[in-house]
């Protein structure tokens, strides 16, 4: 498993010399943990809780069973009806345990959703489309009893109308989206986009808007398959304008949106780029004040890192490097993983990339998630290096080892990550074949003996792990047996450098 989820991701990088597409990483199973983190702060669902907690209720609201709600719905008394409705919404809107189960098995949504026809009465189509909203934040099997219950398309009218009906609607048309790829293509083919667009402005009302931008989210959401971009991308011109208004919640929903379109082909990373100002604008929440903005507007930035050479040049354009090398220091790991992968793809690109990355001082930040004791961060890092070793100028060679990343990349050998392991011995073997073309390999084995990382290549050829075994027995039998005659360095005092024509940049090892 270790060796073909290595291969897997090798082969996924960009070649940093070359600067084509194939050999750049994309987005996998490596976002567990902030796939997991997301999920706590941006719920696949949302239950609509009733604010009523302290209010009085009328003694024939107090206790109505499934059974009398199901009456009061079918009753041709329009006062009975609604009474019945809100009794179904507070019962679905219990904190704890809610009856979902037994509301759906009692028969409640067929009155509800036909409750929602009635436009004589929106205090009616309110408590229904409320009902329906906490029936399809429940289980699979609730949520497809609300769409076989054909509550869709009933929905999206009622959203296209706006108010706080049209606001319930987004709400339960979010809950059915959130629930798979199936669910929200429904509900995006019954038209619940254009109708959700005149919500997702800056002027909405705050309540309203922040329920659109979380249900706009759940459009997006779901790779299995990808959203048909052509049905959400009519939105990016109102993304980008919502990516100026101060409420965090609409900034996180909004970023999350734009991570999940950006999780995919080029093509669709180069429509939300070109959407005017939405670019300089995600980019400048890499340093919003909250995490739970931060974290998505940095996957959607990594996320286009990952394209191609002129879709990182823009982000770099845009400034992203420097709000990358603040999140690589701001001690939480998830967040410092993230950035050190989204910097990992940038010395994956070309060298112009890589030297932009080098004058930023990324190099030295890089080194710094070395010593830290997330091993999550730590191998991020150390791909970020690996991938410089691959294509790097010798001047940035030079301007690697001159940040002193040699003993804490090699300490990494001695980690329980197979992967960090295999990405270093891999590093190890680029730099040792580089400086075999200057002449360099002695003074490159002989600080690698001093740190302690020889002992440690020559253990892993014990290891268990058969890739493992065979690139550490590679580096040693082809660098510390007998040198070749080639391979001897000239005269040069043990001083390690790769070639680098300027004057005094001797690295000293």
């Amino acid at each position: 498993m270790a060796e073909r989820t290595h291969t897997s991701r090798l082969a996924s990088y960009k070649h940093a010399g070359q600067g084509t597409t194939e050999l750049r990483r994309k987005r996998a199973e490596l976002s567990v943990t902030l796939r997991k983190q997301a999920r706590d702060e941006q719920l696949l669902k949302r239950r609509a809780m009733s604010p009523e907690a302290g209010e009085e209720v009328q003694a024939s609201e107090k206790t109505m069973t499934p059974t009398e709600i199901m009456q009061g719905l079918k009753s041709s008394d329009l006062v009975t009806k609604i009474t019945a409705a809100r009794a179904a919404r507070r019962m679905l809107s219990r904190e704890q345990n809610p009856p979902i189960s037994t509301m759906v098995d009692a028969g409640v949504l067929k009155p509800l959703v036909t409750a929602l026809d009635r436009d004589d009465c929106p205090d009616l189509q309110f408590e229904a489309a409320w009902a329906i909203t906490n029936i399809a934040s429940g289980t699979h099997e609730h949520t497809m009893a609300v769409i076989d219950s054909g509550s869709v398309p009933k929905l999206v009218t009622l959203l296209g109308r706006g108010g706080v009906v049209g606001e319930q609607s987004a709400w339960a048309l979010g809950n059915i989206a959130g629930d798979g790829a199936m669910q929200r293509d429904i509900v995006l083919t019954h038209g619940a986009l254009p109708a959700l667009l005149p919500m997702l402005t800056p002027d909405t009302a705050p309540s309203q808007l922040r329920t659109a931008a979380w249900t706009y989210s759940n459009l997006c959401r779901n790779k299995n398959p990808l959203v048909k971009f052509e049905l959400v991308a009519p939105a990016l011109s109102y993304i980008a304008e919502l990516l100026t208004v101060a409420d965090p919640d609409v900034l996180a929903d909004i970023c999350w949106a734009l991570s999940y379109l950006t999780d995919g082909p080029n093509e669709r990373i180069e429509e939300v780029q070109t959407t005017k100002h939405l670019l300089p604008r995600l980019v400048n929440l890499l340093q919003h004040k909250s995490p739970a903005v931060r974290t998505p507007a940095l996957r959607a930035t990594g996320n286009m890192l990952t394209g191609s050479d002129v879709q990182t040049d823009r982000c770099l354009e845009a400034g992203c490097l420097e709000h990358l090398a603040v999140l690589l220091r701001c001690n939480k790991p998830a967040l410092v993983k993230e950035a050190a992968w989204a910097v990992s793809n940038v010395l994956a690109g070309t060298q112009a990339q890589i030297q932009v990355a080098v004058d930023r001082g990324l190099l030295q930040h890089l080194v710094h998630v070395l010593t830290t004791d997330d091993v999550r961060s730590q191998r991020e890092a150390a791909w970020g290096i690996t991938n410089l070793t691959m294509g790097g100028t010798p001047a940035q060679l030079d301007a690697l080892v001159a940040s002193g990343f040699l003993e804490p990349y090699c300490s990494l050998l001695e980690s329980s990550d197979l992967r960090a392991i295999v990405v270093v011995l891999d590093g190890l073997n680029n730099l040792l074949q580089t400086a075999a073309k200057f002449g360099q390999v002695e003074p490159l084995c002989v600080t690698l003996e001093e740190i302690g990382a020889l002992d440690l290549i020559e253990n892993l050829q014990n290891h268990e792990n058969e890739e493992i075994y065979q690139k550490s027995h590679t580096i040693i039998d082809t660098y510390f047996g007998e040198q070749d005659v080639g391979a001897i360095p000239d005269e040069t005092n043990e001083e390690f450098r790769f070639g680098s024509d300027q004057p005094n940049e001797n690295i000293h090892f």
